[in-house]
């Protein structure tokens, strides 16, 4: 597999969870879904090609990343409801048709990306892409702008089993496979703590020009705080961290 990662840093972030609607959890890392955005957006393409594009060239990805605390925002939007219809100024004073959401934000968001394609010429094309992306780079929102910091050469590697992992997700439900590996005595009284979470969600879409159905759901594993796994699964070593790809 050739690989390459791509580290960044964000001052914020946001990963909604897709059933959440007046409270927007956010997900510890950006999902499967986010990254193939985010390739669409490097390259220039629209999230229907995106997600061809990662399909026809087999591109594998994977995440790891930590942020400094968590806060939520208060939103104010406007409900439409029917056909569209114009506001008048009694209503905006009144503040009718509007209703309000909380949203997750991760702050200080700390991020490597890493991409891996059996061919090497996908690769370094992918890596091109990201040295000199089309559009800007977000962690969710329109305004949570990636800043890259690296992009590593493209390397060859074959996996290895690996069972240590932190700060990072796994495809598949390990909730009951791990054991803690962080040592309270000597852990900083400002580090989370955080058990691994599991979350379903959606990797392919069927697209219908503007309409988006969620074709496939997979499960995984977010692993914040250090945890060794019971059975060790297929990883590349990035930095000296494992990072399993899918």
């Amino acid at each position: 597999m050739f690989i390459f990662s791509v580290k960044g840093i964000a001052l914020t972030a946001s990963f909604r969870v897709p059933e959440t609607h007046t409270f927007h959890q956010t997900l510890p890392l950006p999902p499967k879904t986010t990254i193939v955005g985010m390739i669409g957006a490097a390259k220039g393409l629209g999230l229907e090609e995106s997600h061809k594009f990662t399909d026809e060239n087999n591109i594998l990805v994977g995440v790891s990343g930590r942020h400094r605390g968590m806060m939520k925002d208060l939103w104010n939007y406007r409900k439409i409801t029917g056909k569209e219809k114009k506001y008048t100024e009694e209503d905006i004073k009144n503040r009718m048709h509007y209703s309000v959401l909380i949203r997750e934000y991760l702050f200080h968001f700390e991020l490597m990306l890493v991409f891996g394609a059996a061919n090497r010429a996908v690769a370094e094309d992918l890596r091109q892409f990201f040295c000199s992306p089309v559009f800007a780079l977000t962690l969710g929102n329109s305004d949570d702008l990636l800043k890259v910091q690296a992009i590593s050469d493209v390397i060859e590697q074959s996996p290895a089993e690996c069972s240590f992992f932190e700060h990072t997700l796994i495809q598949g439900d390990f909730s009951a496979e791990y054991k803690p590996k962080i040592d309270l005595r000597t852990t900083p009284i400002t580090e989370t703590i955080s058990a691994p979470q599991i979350f379903l969600l959606p990797t392919k879409f069927l697209f219908n020009g503007e309409e988006r159905r969620v074709a496939e759901r997979k499960p995984f594993t977010f692993i914040g705080s250090p945890v060794e796994l019971n059975r060790p699964v297929e990883a590349y070593t990035i930095n000296g961290g494992g990072v399993t790809l899918h």
